[in-house]
């Protein structure tokens, strides 16, 4: 929410120390990079809150043309096998919708290599 607006929605899980977004909707009315700047900030904030590693975002290719703004949040267009952590992949190959892009953020610098 922006001064106590809807501005969209983002349907995110969180599984294995990995946040998955894959349904991420703005509001067409708002600057997509404000919207996507909020609506992000505060699932990475919840995901970090649980521990996560990494962030996956699965975009529609039209929306994941807009790579400047991606950069500017700290999102970088990947492939699964370009993902330097086996779990990340699995997790990748798990959720990745067809017909998507996947964009990745790491979360936090140290992995968590034993049971949280």
């Amino acid at each position: 929410m922006m001064d106590e607006k809807l501005i969209g929605l983002v349907g995110w899980q969180v599984e294995n120390l990995v946040a998955r977004s894959d349904d991420v909707y703005i509001d067409p009315i708002l600057p997509i990079g404000e919207g996507a700047r909020v609506l992000l900030e505060e699932v990475e904030n919840t995901s970090r809150d649980l521990q996560c590693e990494a962030a996956l975002l699965f975009l529609p290719r039209e929306l994941a043309r807009q790579e400047s703004l991606w950069q500017s949040l700290g999102y970088q267009a990947r492939t699964i096998a370009s993902l330097s952590v086996r779990a990340w992949q699995e997790a990748a190959a798990e959720s990745m919708p067809a017909e998507s892009s996947l964009l990745f953020k790491q979360l936090r610098k140290d992995r968590v290599l034993r049971p949280v």
